[in-house]
């Protein structure tokens, strides 16, 4: 695969702990023994999930100016995450997130927190940076940033994929302006007034864009290239320890298998494959050999159309 594929969107450091999340009330008290602090955001999850799969990977974004933010970049750089977009907020503390985990279910609730005046990313790319890309990748988060980026490289011809959590008039347009949106079904519902598959994968396909997936966590996920049938595949079995970016692997996995030419039921199903692992574990990230493992299997298992 020749090339590189830019992630644009957040990072931060995650403090995950695991509790009870049903007895979670408010002037309730819990006590977790098993407290993890490690590297996520969703951008940085998918892009160190790529990565680890084999693709080529640049990061931009935002990185505080402090010891966390400099374990954020330490982290990335080590999983062979290319740091050279960033942007430093100097003086300045990383953005935070607070998991808390059920210990049953592997679900989780998520608390993030930046310091006041955080700076967005500018969205300034070197020309040198656009020559070696492949694909841009957006997380959804850098709304402005992500359109601008958008436009150039629909001018060049680069592919772009989009997740979404809210839906309000900038992510509209982003996702009119992306070639794949891959939402979950709160957003496409919010969107469509129905939850419905084919209506949120209508709704979708209105906006914009050639190819549309809404994951429905457990229930697996539902797709379309516009003007044709819809796809649907279950949830990759597994038992989850923690569900925290399972979204950011699962559009990690659909990207690298359409960029290796998968047709496209088979990249959402081995994107399903990619979320389901990344929920056997703590934390959002998946090592590196579990990764190569997934991409050895990919390679196995999936045909491709030259």
């Amino acid at each position: 695969m020749r090339g590189q594929v830019l992630c644009v969107g957040r990072n931060s450091l995650d403090l995950v702990f695991s509790v009870d999340l049903a007895r979670l009330q408010p002037d309730s008290k819990q006590r977790t023994s098993d407290p993890a602090l490690l590297v996520g955001g969703q951008c940085v999850n998918a892009a160190v999930t790529l990565a680890g799969l084999g693709c080529a990977v640049a990061y931009a974004g935002v990185i505080g100016d402090d010891a966390a933010a400099a374990r954020v970049r330490a982290f990335l750089e080590k999983r062979g995450v290319d740091c050279s977009p960033t942007e430093i907020a100097h003086g300045m503390a990383a953005p935070c997130a607070y998991i808390m985990v059920d210990g049953a279910t592997g679900e989780r609730s998520i608390v993030e927190t930046a310091p006041p005046g955080f700076p967005s990313f500018s969205g300034s790319i070197a020309e040198a940076l656009w020559g070696r890309t492949l694909s841009v990748y957006f997380d959804g988060h850098e709304v402005e940033a992500s359109i601008a980026i958008a436009i150039e490289a629909a001018r060049r011809g680069i592919p772009t994929l989009t997740d979404a959590e809210v839906l309000t008039d900038a992510t509209r347009e982003l996702l009119a302006r992306v070639d794949t949106a891959i939402v979950p079904r709160a957003l496409a519902a919010d969107l469509a007034g129905s939850s419905a598959p084919e209506d949120m994968l209508r709704a979708l396909a209105e906006l914009g864009g050639t190819a549309h997936v809404v994951t429905m966590g457990g229930e697996g996920a539902a797709g379309a290239i516009a003007g044709e049938a819809v796809h649907f595949v279950p949830a990759f079995g597994c038992t989850a320890i923690d569900t925290t970016g399972a979204g950011d692997a699962f559009h990690a996995g659909f990207l690298f298998a359409d960029l290796a030419g998968a047709a496209f039921p088979d990249a959402m199903a081995f994107a399903a494959r990619v979320a389901a692992a990344a929920c056997e574990v703590k934390g959002a990230n998946l090592g590196a050999d579990r990764l190569a493992a997934l991409a050895a299997a990919f390679n196995r298992e999936t045909s491709i159309s030259e």
